[in-house]
């Protein structure tokens, strides 16, 4: 069931990388966590448990698995695949007016652009933000998929 208030769905939350840490900071949103491998969920449940979050959901599921079954407002990806492909696995999951949010390494300006006419075909437009690392001397780089209709 849909609580009130907004709608975040981690894609790939094996870590908890970002879907925990926005539940634990922002305990007005409802956090559904997607990850289709077993010891990987019960990690999170564990996680989940410790830190007492009761606005996080836990799917034993990929993304493509729970279309159908609802749209967030923002659909959270981190290390789960080239922007392409990630996409085509989360689109159908992006309410109206949504986003898709992916946490991408250097070769981002390459995926999105690899990627333009699959943003098109899905009716996303993509922002590339680049945040730079104080601890690596590589910087991570937040891409902002925006439906557009």
């Amino acid at each position: 069931p849909r609580r009130e208030g907004r709608e975040v769905l981690d894609v790939g939350s094996g870590s908890g990388l970002p879907g925990i840490v926005i539940a634990a900071c922002r305990p007005d949103l409802h956090v559904h966590l997607a990850e289709p491998m077993a010891r990987r969920v019960e990690w999170l449940e564990d996680v989940v448990d410790n830190l007492g979050l009761d606005n996080v959901t836990i799917h034993q599921a990929r993304a493509e698995e729970l279309r159908g079954k609802g749209k967030a407002d923002a659909v959270t990806a981190r290390a789960v695949a080239n922007m392409s492909k990630l996409v085509r696995m989360t689109s159908k999951l992006i309410a109206p007016g949504g986003s898709l949010v992916a946490l991408k390494g250097r070769r981002t300006p390459i995926e999105v652009e690899e990627a333009s006419a699959e943003l098109r075909r899905h009716h996303l437009r993509a922002e590339i933000h680049e945040v730079p690392s104080i601890m690596e001397d590589e910087s991570t780089y937040i891409v902002v998929c925006t439906r557009v209709r």
